[in-house]
């Protein structure tokens, strides 16, 4: 059966029969009506209730999940101005260096020969030459793009970058050559082109997950970075083989922004990213600080990791 519609008052009478107290009501009612129910309640409500009875736990309050979820906003925000950052030095970095080896002329980066033959390579380029193609020549959203098949007959990778998405920039980092992607590997400090592609990968896949809103404190990606000096150094516990968090949470998006932003910038990111989780610990102790960093695949001595060079 589909799910009917509640009103406000309706869907308060649903968290109450469930077992959550709602201390104020023209303060839940309000958030329902504002944020809504689904991105609020559904998104955060797991952490405070059994899911085998779907009843909240005793104590447990709107304001409880309301903190996790203003928590959580605070997150994305914070991360999302740091994986920007990436991406613009990202897009530079590209653009400069398939230009510093084939030229200006969008020709270039429209033929499937100045690129790799590998079997990444060959998986994303039909795809990412179908979308350069309409960058160059038919996208009319962006005047910029243009204004330089008008003037000029011509749009250069440094324009044309600046209409793609990171997910674009990530598969057309895939696709490059070699000495181009160990270019850009070395701008970054990081030896191994792979390794980088990786890191872009995992960061498009979490720029994804703050630009839509999505629950950022306890996603997990489907690809992993590899395994780094960080991972050792931080005295992060191993299963066998494999490290047990700063994989595929968010802490190796934290690991990933330590090798790409440059010190003082991730610095800056890390004294935000302290005061946020703080922040939420100060104001409401409903999940615990144990709980809270294993959800987000925190190690204990995460704060350190500025201590280690890499």
């Amino acid at each position: 059966m589909p799910k009917e519609f509640l009103t406000y008052q309706q869907q308060m009478e649903k968290l109450r029969s469930s077992g959550l107290r709602i201390e104020n009501e023209e303060v839940c009612r309000r958030v329902l009506a504002d944020i809504g129910y689904f991105p609020v309640v559904n998104g955060y409500q797991s952490f405070f209730r059994d899911p085998s009875t779907r009843v909240y736990r005793e104590g447990a309050t709107f304001g409880d999940i309301l903190a996790l979820y203003e928590f959580d906003v605070e997150l994305r925000e914070i991360m999302l101005d740091a994986l920007l950052k990436v991406e613009a030095k990202i897009r530079s970095a590209l653009a400069y260096e398939f230009c510093a080896a084939y030229g200006e002329s969008q020709s270039k980066y429209l033929d499937a020969r100045c690129y790799a033959t590998s079997k990444g390579a060959k998986r994303v380029l039909p795809k990412l030459l179908n979308m350069l193609d309409y960058i160059a020549n038919k996208d009319t959203s962006h005047e910029y793009l243009a204004y330089y098949r008008r003037a000029y007959k011509n749009v250069p990778l440094w324009v044309a970058v600046n209409a793609m998405t990171f997910g674009q920039i990530s598969k057309m980092l895939t696709a490059l050559r070699d000495n181009e992607k160990t270019k850009i590997a070395k701008r970054f400090g990081v030896g191994n082109p792979k390794e980088l592609s990786s890191f872009i990968r995992v960061l498009a896949l979490y720029r994804n997950v703050c630009a839509h809103g999505e629950r950022l404190f306890s996603h997990r990606c489907h690809v992993e970075i590899p395994d780094t000096t960080l991972h050792a150094k931080l005295g992060i516990e191993k299963i066998g083989p494999d490290y047990v968090c700063g994989k595929v949470d968010v802490f190796s998006a934290v690991i990933t922004l330590r090798y790409l932003l440059r010190d003082d910038e991730f610095k800056a990111f890390k004294a935000k990213l302290v005061k946020c989780v703080n922040g939420y610990f100060s104001l409401d102790e409903s999940i615990g600080e144990e709980r809270l960093l294993e959800a987000m695949g925190f190690p204990a001595e995460w704060k350190k990791i500025t201590r280690y060079k890499i």
